[in-house]
This record gives structure tokens, C-alpha cells and sequence, in this order.
């Protein structure tokens, strides 16, 4: 018996030891992005902020973290900002919780449980009946100027099922609670129990396959439809020890926002969230603040992460990276070029809907929003009406073959896209 504990202890101390040497290998210094800017790379006028979005305290009846657990956490990883989301209610903000808390600026939104699966309210400032239709939910979400968010839509016990309805934001194309954690509870407890959590949550990390597929395919019916990457952190606590801690969990996913001034504030962080200057990134992988996705037209910027612009024939996206990574470009949510590196210069040949994913040490790292390239008025037709966004073509039959610029050619099916092995 005595030899069996033996081994477990030291088995278990050398998964530890291997584990954190992994993460201390990977995990990137932060960089001052400014200084690291190449010099092709044109300014775009927007200031990066990153937050953490979708997160639970003791407000809610399934979370053991507390508020200033929230607040401790979010200072410390120097965040600037995070959004609370209780289920089905807005007490933080009646507690007057919102506002800012050190360095961090703290938003209360809350996570309503419709018959139809879950919904991300944001800027909503009255208590909203869960229990009506979908559509009206979201419909009264709008009416009190809020955002509103299609969460986990692949959640085994929560999936969306209502795909019909509209006026929504956006969705969320990771969420690490549920597209991570449900794959692999045993392994969370073991993991806990044996090692620090960083190491269990790099080794089960993976791309979100069918909330991007979905995401990409409802741009096809929508039109703008803003995706984001949310912790869904809740803190368990159970015998003295913390499981899924706000500490890991503000690491695995952070939400960027493009704001066009330094100051930042509540009605900027949801103007952002609304346009789609938005980016998400897995930064247990690597910090990913100063990451550019933009378009231009020799060395003037069109358009940047969730800006509809008109196709014109000198149009290129331009990307930089804090760091070198395996890169992938989407079109119409097919993968149409890969490269390797921290700077990509690609022509624009068509009008599509244009969105980037990095990878490093074959592990997700960056997900765009997409750059809708729209056909120039000569070429569109009659403008929408005011309020009418433009669509793009629902049937995948019309989605336009890889451009000859493609400098890797990968799969014509952008969710079963390889990913080679990266920096």
C-alpha cells in the first residue's frame, strides 16, 4: 500500500513539475505592442481594451466566487475591463456594483434562461421576464437600448433551439465553460486535486468547431452578427479547494474591444461590442493585445474588425501579431489561405465576408471578427433601405472557390480546416 502512495505522490508531482513547465515555456511576456509595430502596418486610430465577459459571483445560485473575488482577479491580470452576468437578474447593479473597482471597469449585465436556451443581456437596466417567447426577450432588450447574446448554443443541457429569431447582437463562438469544461469534468477534479489548473486547461484546449460553423452560417442568413469569446466563470469551491478559479478562467479567453479613444467607458465598451470592433483570444497561449486585422487601400485604412466597406480593386487586409503564429484566412466561413508568421499582406479579389483565425503551438490563440466586403454600388444593385443591413447569399453553393493569392490552399470546408503545426 505504502508503494502504490508513493508512486501516486510522485506521478502526481511530476505531472505538476511537466505541467508548469509547459506553461511557463508558452506563455508570452506582455509586449508593449506599440514599440513591436511594424512599420507597413498603418495606425488604424483605435485603442485595444481587454476584458473578461460572461462571468458569475455569488449573485448567482451555481457560482461560489464572490464580487471582490472578481474585482481582486481583475486587477491583478490588469484587465480594463469585465461584465457580470448573473442568471436571471440584475442585483449587482441595484447593489450599485457597476462602475470602476481599481483599474478594471465593471459592467452588470445578466444571463436569462429562456425556454429556447440561453441569452447574454448587456446594457439592460430593468429585470426582463425570462419566461415570455425568445423573440420577445430580445425584442425588450433592444427596447431598453441593450445587446443581446446567443449563449452557448451547444451546451448539452442548455442548447439554443429557436434559430428562427432576430434582433440579436451576436454569439458566442467560445464559451470555456461549455465548450471545454462539459468535454472534461473527470480530468478538471483530477487535475485540481494533483497540479495547478494552467496546465489541465492547456492540454484540453481545442477549436470551438460547431459554435464557429454556426456563427459563420449565420452571417450567411443575417448579415453583421458579432461573435465573442466568454469565460461563463462561476469559481466552485469544495473542500478547501477552487475549482475552474477566475484566475485561470480570465486567462483562457479575454474579449478585446476597439475603442477610438483612450478613455474608456461604459457606453464606448458597448458601442464597440455593437459594431463588432471586437477579437477574442485564448491567452493561456500567448497575450494577444495590439493584434490588427484591418483593411486598406494602399496605406489607408478602410475598415478594421466589423466594418461593412465597398469592394474596390486595389483593397487588401492587412494583419499583425504580437507574436509569429500558424494564420488562417476565412472567407464566406471557408478557409481560403494559411500562412505562417506575425505580418500577412493578402489582395482582396472578390467581395466576401473576410474573418482570421491564429494558432500557436497547434493550440487556438486569435479569432477575428469578420471584415464584410460588400460589392461596390456599381456592382450592388439598390441600396437597403435605412435600417436594412445587407445580406450575404444564404446558399453555400455561391460561396466563391480559394483566390489564386491563397498562399496555402486548405480545405474547402472551413470548420474541418487543418491546422499544421505552428511556432
Amino acid at each position: 500500500m505504502r508503494r502504490w502512495l508513493w508512486l501516486w505522490t510522485v506521478g502526481c508531482g511530476l505531472m505538476a513539475a511537466a505541467g508548469c513547465a509547459v506553461i511557463s515555456h508558452l506563455r508570452s511576456p506582455r509586449l508593449p505592442p506599440d514599440a513591436m509595430r511594424t512599420p507597413n502596418i498603418p495606425d488604424d486610430g483605435y485603442h485595444d481594451f481587454v476584458g473578461a465577459i460572461h462571468i458569475h459571483t455569488t449573485y448567482s445560485h451555481d457560482a461560489h466566487g464572490r464580487f471582490e473575488d472578481v474585482v481582486r482577479v481583475a486587477n491583478a491580470q490588469r484587465l480594463d475591463y469585465c461584465i457580470l452576468t448573473e442568471h436571471n437578474n440584475l442585483r449587482p447593479l441595484r447593489d450599485g456594483k457597476q462602475g470602476w473597482h481599481g483599474m478594471t471597469l465593471v459592467l452588470v449585465g445578466t444571463e436569462l434562461s429562456t425556454r429556447s436556451g440561453h441569452y447574454l443581456a448587456f446594457n439592460v437596466h430593468e429585470e426582463i421576464d425570462r419566461y415570455q417567447p425568445v423573440q420577445d426577450i430580445i425584442n425588450e432588450v433592444n427596447r431598453q437600448g441593450g445587446l443581446g447574446f446567443i449563449a452557448h448554443p451547444y451546451f448539452k443541457n442548455a442548447r439554443w433551439k429557436d434559430w428562427t429569431v432576430t434582433g440579436f447582437t451576436g454569439i458566442e463562438a467560445y464559451n470555456v465553460a461549455h465548450d471545454t469544461l462539459d468535454e472534461n469534468r473527470a480530468r478538471l477534479v483530477f487535475w485540481t486535486l494533483t497540479a495547478p489548473a494552467g496546465p489541465f486547461y492547456f492540454s484540453i484546449l481545442d477549436r470551438p468547431y460547431d459554435p464557429l460553423a454556426k456563427w459563420d452560417e449565420m452571417i450567411r442568413q443575417h448579415g453583421r452578427v458579432v461573435g465573442i469569446g466568454s469565460t461563463d466563470a462561476h469559481e466552485f469551491h469544495l473542500w478547501g479547494l477552487k475549482f475552474a478559479p477566475y484566475e485561470v478562467m480570465f486567462q483562457i479567453v479575454r474579449t478585446h474591444l476597439l475603442i477610438p479613444s483612450e478613455t474608456l467607458t461604459a457606453d464606448a465598451v458597448y458601442d464597440a461590442f455593437r459594431r463588432g470592433h471586437v477579437y477574442f483570444a485564448i491567452e493561456l497561449v500567448a497575450e494577444a493585445k495590439g493584434f490588427s486585422f484591418l483593411a486598406a487601400v494602399g496605406t489607408r485604412v478602410v475598415g478594421v474588425m466589423g466594418d461593412e466597406i465597398a469592394f474596390e480593386p486595389t483593397l487588401h487586409l492587412m494583419t499583425w501579431l504580437p507574436a509569429p503564429a500558424q494564420l488562417t484566412l476565412f472567407q464566406d466561413g471557408r478557409s481560403i489561405a494559411t500562412t505562417i508568421g506575425q505580418n500577412w499582406d493578402i489582395p482582396v479579389t472578390e467581395p466576401g465576408v473576410y474573418r482570421l483565425e491564429a494558432f500557436r503551438h497547434d493550440k487556438p490563440w486569435i479569432f477575428s471578427n469578420p471584415i464584410y466586403v460588400r460589392p461596390a454600388p456599381s456592382q450592388a444593385g439598390p441600396a437597403p433601405s435605412a435600417g436594412e443591413r445587407p445580406a450575404v447569399p444564404a446558399d453555400s453553393s455561391q460561396q466563391p472557390a480559394a483566390s489564386e493569392n491563397s498562399q496555402t490552399p486548405s480545405s474547402a470546408d472551413g470548420n474541418d480546416a487543418s491546422v499544421p503545426t505552428t511556432p
